[in-house]
């Protein structure tokens, strides 16, 4: 008998931990509506161009050609930056050894 009020009890903390984390998220996504409501009751030059912005990232087309080049010139410039900071490493190494 105890062993089956055992095993009830611990699935029962198993699913409580569930709900409660879903509540959680519930409590988040609540209070994040709250404040985009709040900015846009504002209306002001700030808050609609905060609001534009939370437009623009929700209704973002993906283009895999537009994407795809801008990821591209964005690794290129941080790969020319390296190589820029390598060879001044490597001139300042040389520096210290002699």
């Amino acid at each position: 008998m105890d062993r089956g009020k055992y095993k009830l009890n611990k699935s029962f903390l198993k699913n409580n931990k569930y709900y409660n984390k879903l509540v959680n998220r519930i409590i988040f996504v609540l209070v994040i509506l709250l404040i985009i409501l709040v900015i846009k009751m504002m209306n002001n030059k700030i808050s609609n161009s905060i609001i534009k912005i939370i437009e623009k990232n929700i209704y973002y087309d993906f283009s895999i050609e537009k994407d795809g080049k801008m990821v591209k010139d964005y690794l290129v410039k941080v790969v020319d930056s390296s190589k820029g900071t390598i060879e001044g490493l490597v001139e300042q190494f040389s520096k210290d050894i002699n």
